[in-house]
């Protein structure tokens, strides 16, 4: 229970601070920026001490559940499930928020909503830790949307941009489609486990009855219906994820502020989708083609945007390629069986990009010399020449090294992988006025993600390091970039035909979509007559509503409460002796509907 107590701590803490941050800005209380620093940072900084306690003395999974809604005999629960994949992921957040809020703290220095963004800060921790903490699926999915909502806001904080506006509207739409998929595959399944199983308790999807809910579904459902309800919940973590075609919404999110990047789209929002896929294993374990599916999808997004990135010239852009490439890497891993190894690649990739993030020009195009060789040091480390991106990049080659046509796929992947971010470091380097005074906040906040990616690089090669086939094709990749850059050919890759070709191929693709969809509408619904007459009557019935009964209410309300008030004017003659009357006659009605109301119930007891 010490180990509940302490979960449950670091969970509402977050959403604690957001409450104190908003109702005391509401009223005028602690408004003081640095309270609101301090109280924020701390709340990070207990969850990495409680997260690092409980995992090091973690023995077996917890869980406590209480119920908070009752369908007859089906009942949600509410709760926390604590395991040791949830407190990896868990602790890999708060890590990369700790670092992100230090940087906040004085990167938004001169921020006139400062108290709004780190509000938003606290309640975007307090979704993702309930989510990564949920015993079942629909917490999980009631999460899996606050972080999405809150997302939007922090993506569109200068809502007054217009640019910054409508990305964020773009993204949250995006991602309603994987939001319904999600809610889709989970009632499909609960419909499966109450009607054909009859079993309410598994009806519930507990987390810790997976295996089994995996089993019967598969038992008692056809190949297709198996196939859907797997496909829903694959292309809901497909969209969170942002894996192709739906990786164009992290372009959108790209136009957040650069805190609100390296939070997001490093170790937070996208790798829920990752965090999904790994919870439901027991579902696509069963069946080889699921799996298969997974794999291709990964290694199709990881393709498509790797080729991306290296003709991409904007620097967010590029990282923003660069994740859903990565991400498209963890999901080969997972289809091909590689969970820790997927997890592993996971938490390097978030030190890495949070700090690539942090270590970005400022919007005024400046940078220091201090941040741009941190900055470098992250580029080299996520190329797989040093830190945690050799064992990570020799992960990879040896998880495929058995299949020729994924070993060739994958080494192209590592050599573009380090040509375009060496690339991307030498188009800053050229671009970038490097004589910024640097700020101490913001260069500890990235030297703690430094020191973070070269720990994990000492766990995971133990000290050891051996020069191997990715270390070198990842060294062909930087050499390469070079050789461009003294020829002055690395900006021109922005201009070539291939990336005007797939952004052509996309666009045909959704006019041809459209268009389809239009000839559907005109030839099919617009003329199918018990369709049009069946909305038509709906319409009808509709306005009979709203005229003889909405509109008859309202108005039958505000008439007799005109009435009243005109009643209680004249009653208000301002003498006493009135009022006293007044009040006899209310007090003798009660009583006299109390009496009657008593004689009625003796006698009603009496007979029965």
């Amino acid at each position: 229970m010490q180990s509940l107590d302490n979960i449950s701590l670091i969970i509402f803490l977050p959403f604690w601070i957001f409450l104190v941050i908003m109702c005391g800005r509401f009223f005028s209380v602690y408004v003081n920026r640095n309270i609101i620093n301090v109280i924020t940072i701390l709340s990070s900084g207990l969850g990495i001490f409680v997260c690092g306690y409980e995992l090091r003395h973690f023995s077996e999974t917890i869980e406590w559940t209480h119920q908070f809604l009752r369908i007859q005999d089906f009942s949600l629960f509410f709760g926390i499930h604590v395991d040791k994949m949830s407190l990896i992921f868990a602790t890999v957040l708060l890590l990369i928020s700790f670092a992100v809020q230090l940087f906040s703290a004085s990167y938004m220095k001169e921020e006139k909503k400062y108290y709004r963004f780190f509000a938003l800060l606290n309640l975007f921790n307090f979704g993702m830790l309930l989510l990564l903490f949920s015993p079942n699926l629909y917490q999980l999915y009631v999460f899996w949307e606050l972080i999405g909502i809150v997302s939007y806001l922090l993506i569109g904080f200068d809502y007054k941009n217009l640019i910054k506006s409508d990305a964020s509207k773009r993204v949250f739409i995006v991602n309603r489609i994987g939001d319904t998929a999600l809610i889709s595959g989970i009632i499909l399944t609960t419909y499966v486990m109450l009607e054909r199983v009859g079993s309410t308790a598994l009806a519930e999807l507990s987390i810790s009855d997976f295996n089994s809910v995996s089993t019967l579904l598969m038992g008692y459902t056809s190949s297709a219906e198996f196939y859907i309800i797997c496909g829903l919940f694959i292309l809901s973590a497909m969209v969170k994820s942002a894996q192709f075609p739906f990786h164009i919404w992290l372009q959108d999110a790209m136009e957040a502020k650069i805190p609100v990047s390296a939070l997001l789209h490093s170790a937070t929002m996208v790798t829920a989708g990752i965090y999904l896929i790994l919870r439901l294993m027991p579902f696509f374990t069963l069946n080889a083609y699921l799996m298969k599916t997974i794999t291709i999808i990964g290694i199709l997004t990881a393709l498509i945007c790797v080729i991306l990135a290296s003709i991409e010239i904007h620097p967010k852009k590029v990282l923003a390629y660069s994740t859903s490439a990565n991400l498209g890497i963890m999901f080969m891993l997972l289809g091909l069986g590689n969970f820790k190894g997927a997890i592993v690649f996971l938490i390097a990739h978030a030190f890495i990009k949070s700090m690539l993030f942090l270590t970005l020009p400022k919007e005024n195009g400046q940078l220091s010399y201090a941040e741009y060789i941190l900055s470098v040091l992250a580029s080299l480390s996520l190329a797989g020449v040093i830190f945690a991106g050799i064992p990570i990049k020799e992960i990879l080659y040896l998880s495929i090294k058995f299949n020729p046509i994924l070993l060739k796929l994958m080494l192209f992947f590592i050599f573009v992988s380090a040509f375009y971010i060496a690339r991307l470091s030498l188009i800053i380097y050229k671009n970038t006025d490097l004589k910024r005074e640097i700020k101490d906040l913001e260069f500890i906040s990235s030297l703690i993600l430094l020191v973070l990616n070269t720990g994990l690089c000492i766990i995971l090669t133990k000290g050891r390091f051996y020069i191997t086939v990715p270390y070198l094709t990842a060294l062909l990749g930087i050499i390469f970039a070079f050789i461009l850059f003294k020829f002055n050919l690395l900006e021109k890759l922005g201009k070539l035909p291939a990336k005007s070709l797939i952004y052509t191929s996309f666009s045909n693709f959704y006019n041809w979509f459209a268009l389809v969809s239009n000839k559907i509408e005109k030839k099919i619904f617009a003329n199918y007559k018990p369709l049009i007459n069946s909305a038509k009557l709906c319409v009808k019935f509709v306005n009979f509503l709203e005229k003889n009964i909405m509109e008859k209410s309202v108005k039958s309300l505000a008439e007799g409460a005109k009435l009243i008030s005109e009643k209680d004017m004249i009653m208000q003659s301002k003498n006493v002796q009135t009022y006293n009357a007044y009040a006899f006659i209310l007090i003798t009605a009660v009583a006299i509907l109390v009496i009657v109301g008593y004689m009625i119930i003796v006698t009603y007891m009496r007979v029965y």
